[in-house]
């Protein structure tokens, strides 16, 4: 993809994506399929390329993350996030992935709906609005090929004000400080990026958040905690993994180390704990 750092989750596994573009003088419409895959859009690669639009995009099928500036989320089919061009973020689709996403200027994105660097990584909460935002969307880009140059200028303002609609209400940050929800979502989202790395734990990520432990603590008060939230994605991930590989003859080994295990004893007894089946038990379900 140009402008960005595209890498398979699992490069032993086949890999395929595709992608179809319909630009406009307004703004364009593109849709995506791919098997999982991560991304990167560096600092780099946005002083090379200068772009300054905002992607809006609808997630169809699948699951991943999104994270820009301040902002993070995990993605499912049906959500609503957004992405600055001109500033870096990161992203994945964590399984057969579905995108829809309509690319506007910044001018238009700041006159129709907002400042883009508040929405950057962004996820909208699912409400009926939302709803007719996606039905909206998908007719559009079935038909923006047989429209005219009036009418997509006039579809692309239609789809920002209700988009705007959407998001209408919700409060925003006033002070720039981050919301326990906001930390939390943030770091739900960079979890996904870092379970590769057997080094990464609850210090690391407060210190990739730039929020003080106490912070990142409180942000998940109530539920298991940050350690167990890290080990538990882990262990979700190796588990995705060894479904999608078993057919074709998983490596436990590697699918162990790729999520950021080191102690295959410590990985199996785990994995049991969780879904009750040891990883092996799981591969020979498949075998079967």
């Amino acid at each position: 993809m140009v402008g960005t750092e595209v890498a398979p989750i699992d490069p032993v596994l086949p890999f395929s994506a595709a992608r179809t573009i319909v630009p406009s003088a307004h703004g364009a419409i593109s849709h995506t399929v791919s098997d999982p895959y991560s991304l990167e859009r560096t600092a780099q690669h946005v002083r090379r390329d200068g772009r300054e639009e905002v992607g809006i995009m609808l997630i169809l099928r699948g699951s991943g993350y999104i994270e820009q500036g301040n902002n993070g989320a995990l993605l499912q089919a049906g959500d609503i996030t957004f992405h600055a061009w001109d500033r870096p973020g990161a992203g994945a689709g964590l399984d057969n992935f579905e995108e829809l996403r309509l690319t506007v200027p910044r001018a238009t994105f700041l006159e129709q709906v907002g400042n883009m660097y508040d929405f950057g990584g962004r996820k909208l909460a699912v409400s009926p609005l939302s709803g007719m935002f996606s039905a909206y969307l998908q007719t559009f880009a079935r038909s923006i090929q047989h429209m005219s140059v009036a009418e997509t200028g006039i579809a692309v303002e239609g789809a920002l004000h209700l988009l705007r609609g959407v998001i209408n209400g919700q409060e925003a940050r006033e002070d720039g400080e981050l919301t326990a929800e906001a930390v939390r979502s943030l770091a739900l989202a960079h979890i996904q990026r870092r379970l590769h790395d057997p080094e990464f734990g609850p210090n690391s990520l407060a210190a990739s958040l730039r929020v003080s432990r106490s912070r990142l603590y409180a942000a998940f008060a109530g539920g298991e905690g940050v350690a167990a939230t890290i080990r538990d994605a882990r262990l979700d991930r190796a588990h995705d993994r060894l479904v999608m590989m078993r057919k074709t003859g998983a490596r436990i080994a590697s699918i162990m180390a790729s999520c950021g295990f080191t102690d295959p004893a410590a990985f199996s007894r785990a994995f049991r704990q969780r879904f009750g089946l040891s990883p092996r038990d799981l591969v020979a379900q498949g075998a079967g």
